[in-house]
């Protein structure tokens, strides 16, 4: 069974027709067991168009399975109308039926989205989902380091609300801009008290609406305690530590990241278990814990004997996660190549460690790092990126500045506006640490109830304003997706784990769920507005109106069809 689980999380394809088939069969099953309560006669379940791949036949109705994965139908007897009924199918007509029970039906198949949703949101309140532990890692500037936050800091409140993850702590924040905020924080064994006022900065929300929002100045990346070195780091370097020497221990303590060095290091004199290389190249250094089982490394125990300014550590020591590994290899043709070359020739290589920006006191992993190459270089303009920072080689840990001049390239943003970018095509040797997460469950399972509901109705109220926003304009429509977005949306999912996985069928079935219920009349929604002006005139519309509305409503989703496909296309081309 886990190879079998293994399989799917590791072939994106077969994710997406896992995705794409779960939540259109739950719909389907919610019309034909609507339909069955209701005694219509069912003729055909289908999962998928076109061509019969497999089927079978159980009483009146075929079971089949069809080639095309992107939908499903169920097909009453009757639906069509015009067709006489035999004697034993009397008064199992779709066509002749009461609008309610046609109203029943035409609902069920959302609704059963809506369920099937709700279910798996309260069975993972019940089981708990790993969240980001509210460990923060604090950047060189901001209120939080101005405020005396470190990095390791655990956050339990925020104005006296608990906070449990690094969601907490971001949602927190961000709704403070300007107002000086009380945090209880936990660090080693005591609990300390700080106060700090957010900074002001505008963002945007999901639809592209700019937004104020708080900024402390935190993340949660960690960094690799294996160390570089610039020049003379006379209290390390006295103590016999090396460029590429690994921190496994500190006084006796096993450690895991960057700041724990850097927080005993600075208190005063130290002992520090460190693993040291034989070969200290990038390549070795990237695939360092393989090489330990070829014996291809040492255990030193070095005696610091006086400590490091905070100054002095931020301005001569940086994580393997800054060195350069290589370079990207680009097919011929891709976008990336001109950076790539510009990059090469201002005198960037492998084996270089970056340390500062320009004006800028540090750089804190290859993640904080394209944060800050986003924010500098995605621009409205299409001219060059100058940039200027300096860099180490491990070969000599001299420092040396390199100035360089790198095109932009056109590209999207993440709600698919034109913007200009620059490329950094290339490998570090380490991505950094992680704080093991803390899972977050449910007390009880009237709890589980509530909160099941609660995600629920926040993922439908998210999703009900994107369609509004897309109907009245205010978010483009080439935002939307189509069948390859969603196969990117499913291998994603896939690669996140098996309750990511679960967690992506809820937000898919609740999409579907919607937008059938979009009143377009090919649609459940379109169907329920025509029974619903049935009711209301005590008849049906003429079948003139009614196949000229139906016709309407396919010709607009051929439309979307078309479009999504175009989106999808021009977003492989443009990416």
């Amino acid at each position: 069974m886990s190879e079998l689980v293994n399989w799917i999380l590791t072939n994106p394809f077969v994710a997406f027709i896992a995705l794409v088939g779960v939540v259109v069969f739950v719909h389907e099953l919610g019309h034909y067991l609507a339909g069955v309560w209701l005694n219509i006669a069912v003729e055909e379940f289908s999962l998928g168009f076109g061509p019969t791949a497999w089927s079978f036949r159980k009483g009146r109705t075929e079971y089949k399975i069809c080639w095309l994965p992107l939908g499903g139908y169920v097909r009453f007897f009757g639906h069509e109308g015009g067709v006489p009924a035999p004697d034993d199918l009397e008064g199992r007509a779709l066509n002749t039926a009461p609008v309610y029970k046609r109203a029943l039906i035409s609902f069920a198949g959302p609704f059963a989205n809506f369920v099937l949703s709700l279910v798996v949101m309260i069975i993972l309140s019940n089981v708990g989902l790993p969240q980001p532990s509210p460990v923060v890692s604090v950047m060189p500037e901001g209120a939080a380091r101005n405020a005396g936050l470190l990095t390791g800091d655990k956050i339990l409140k925020i104005d006296d609300e608990t906070v449990r993850t690094w969601s907490d702590i971001n949602r927190m924040i961000s709704a403070r801009p300007e107002k000086q905020t009380q945090l209880l924080v936990e660090r080693g064994e005591e609990q300390i008290n700080l106060t700090m006022t957010p900074a002001k900065e505008m963002s945007e929300n999901l639809f592209g609406e700019p937004i104020a929002v708080g900024r402390i100045g935190v993340s949660q990346f960690f960094e690799t305690p294996r160390l570089i070195l610039s020049g003379d780091v006379t209290a390390l370097t006295k103590a016999g530590v090396k460029s590429g020497d690994k921190v496994v221990e500190v006084n006796g303590k096993k450690i895991s990241a960057l700041h724990e060095v850097e927080h005993a290091v600075t208190a005063g004199p130290s002992v520090l278990k460190v693993e040291r290389l034989k070969t200290v190249t990038p390549e070795y250094l990237a695939t360092a814990e393989k090489n330990k089982q070829h014996s291809n490394f040492e255990t030193l125990e070095l005696k610091v004997n006086e400590g490091l300014s905070p100054e002095s550590w931020n301005a001569t020591v940086r994580s393997s996660d800054m060195m350069i590994r290589g370079y990207d290899e680009l097919n011929t043709g891709d976008k990336r190549i001109a950076a790539k070359d510009a990059w090469q020739k201002c005198g960037l290589r492998s084996a270089d460690t970056l340390f500062n920006w320009k004006n800028a006191p540090q750089l804190q992993g290859p993640v904080g790092f394209s944060f800050g190459l986003q924010k500098l270089f995605s621009s409205s303009d299409s001219g060059p990126a100058n940039v200027s920072w300096q860099v180490v080689s491990i070969e000599n840990n001299e420092m040396r500045t390199l100035e360089c001049s790198v095109p932009r390239r056109a590209g999207l943003d993440a709600l698919n506006r034109d913007q200009y970018q620059v490329d950094f095509p290339v490998k570090f040797v380490s991505r950094g640490v992680s704080v093991a997460p803390v899972v977050v469950r449910s007390e009880s399972l009237l709890q589980s109830l509530e909160d099941g509901f609660n995600e629920t109705w926040k993922q439908t109220t998210t999703i009900f304003t994107a369609l509004k926003k897309l109907v009245s304009g205010s978010v483009p429509l080439s935002n939307l997706g189509g069948p390859i977005a969603i196969a990117r949306v499913a291998g994603d999912a896939a690669e996140g784990g098996v309750l990511v996985f679960i967690l992506t069928i809820s937000w898919m079935s609740l999409n579907i769920g919607l937008f059938n219920l979009l009143p377009l009349p090919a649609l459940d929604g379109g169907h329920l507005l025509l029974q619903g002006v049935e009711a209301a005139y005590g008849k049906p519309l003429p079948d003139s109106v009614q196949l000229a509305v139906q016709r309407v409503g396919v010709a607009i989703l051929l439309g979307l069809i078309v479009l999504v496909f175009f989106n999808d296309i021009l977003r492989l081309f443009r990416t």
